[in-house]
């Protein structure tokens, strides 16, 4: 992804607002709990029910494709842009790129079909622990150069492309955040969404996002 604006324009001055970062921190926390959680999922289904396993597949492959598209533009946009913007930062970005390298090894397994329950199980739990560590670090370590360094415009403008690019995912993906969400930082989200999604959000993304949680976890 191509950023925005060049890196003189991108850092914070003094006196401007952090940048919103609401949604990429529930996008966290939804994946923090979202893989052990299928993973006990995998567990209770009965192994003649094939259209459960189908369903969870499904949501399984939407989780995957989301979670890569995030490491790519943290790769691609964000990890470069504070390596302009805080040079000393480098040693712990280049841990963050090569935790994303590791956890795509297992998300290269995960993608694949036709695998038993077992070995699926097996690689959500290592994900999940991967991907906590991995959290653990990036909130800890650059959530707060990103508050400093990085200019509300930049994030602003960076975050209409993410959203744009995630397309016939964008309506689930969305439910999916705002299940997430505290009451607080779900009317955040809906106050600060366009009214196209507010809209669609309201009529169909978010009952096509409950029934599938239904038929997943039951």
């Amino acid at each position: 992804m191509t950023t925005p604006e060049t890196p003189t324009q991108t850092r914070r001055r003094s006196g401007e607002p952090a940048p919103d970062l609401v949604a990429f921190l529930l996008f966290h926390s939804g994946l923090r709990r979202e893989f052990a959680r299928l993973a006990d999922a995998l567990d209770r289904c009965d192994p003649r029910d094939e259209r459960r396993r189908a369903v969870t597949d499904e949501h399984l492959a939407l989780l995957l494709r989301v979670l890569h598209h995030h490491h790519t533009e943290e790769d691609e946009a964000i990890w470069p842009l504070l390596r302009g913007l805080v040079p000393e930062a480098a040693p712990v970005l280049d841990r963050l790129e090569a935790d994303h390298q590791e956890m795509d090894a297992v998300i290269g397994r995960l993608s694949a079909g036709g695998r038993p329950a077992r070995e699926v199980t097996t690689d959500l739990r290592a994900l999940d622990r991967l991907l906590n560590t991995h959290l653990d670090l990036e909130e800890s370590e650059v959530v707060p150069l990103i508050r400093e360094h990085v200019s509300a415009a930049w994030w602003e403008a960076s975050a209409k492309k993410v959203i744009k690019s995630h397309g016939r995912d964008l309506p689930m993906l969305a439910a999916w955040l705002l299940d997430t969400a505290t009451p607080a930082d779900r009317d955040h989200i809906l106050t600060t969404a366009p009214a196209v999604m507010r809209i669609l959000y309201r009529l169909s993304w978010r009952r096509a996002y409950e029934r599938r949680m239904s038929q997943v976890y039951g």
